[in-house]
């Protein structure tokens, strides 16, 4: 029974423990005198790509982190993430970026996530 008990008990703290997220937002202010320098291009040549990614283990943290990480890069314009069936689908512009930047950005999301498949599609019909 205590054996039981005990392995229910590890199991339990294990599932709430894989997704470290938190319940409440971490809010960090930062002043700046600087203006932005971000480049502002239009897009010059759109495509799409459907990624397959392998170690997320949870919607919300996992599958966000990954897409967050994409939005940000630049050359991205339309990212979503999709943990049910370990994709994602990408515009990007292909002249401004290529899909081995794109596969780096998200292996480098965290240690757990590699891309295993990357399909190169006309549109997202």
């Amino acid at each position: 029974m205590k054996n039981t008990l005990l392995i229910i008990l590890l199991f339990t703290g294990f599932t709430f423990t894989t997704c470290k997220n938190s319940t409440t937002p971490d809010l960090i202010t930062v002043e700046s005198n600087q203006k932005s320098k971000i480049e502002i291009f239009p897009i010059s040549e759109k495509a799409f790509i459907k990624v397959t990614i392998e170690g997320m283990t949870c919607a919300i943290g996992c599958a966000a982190k990954i897409e967050q990480n994409l939005q940000k890069t630049s050359g991205v314009t339309s990212v979503t993430v999709n943990f049910e069936s370990k994709t994602a689908w990408i515009v990007y512009d292909s002249h401004h970026l290529n899909i081995n930047s794109i596969a780096k950005v998200v292996n480098q999301s965290g240690e757990a996530y590699d891309v295993s498949e990357i399909v190169s599609l006309e549109s997202f019909n």
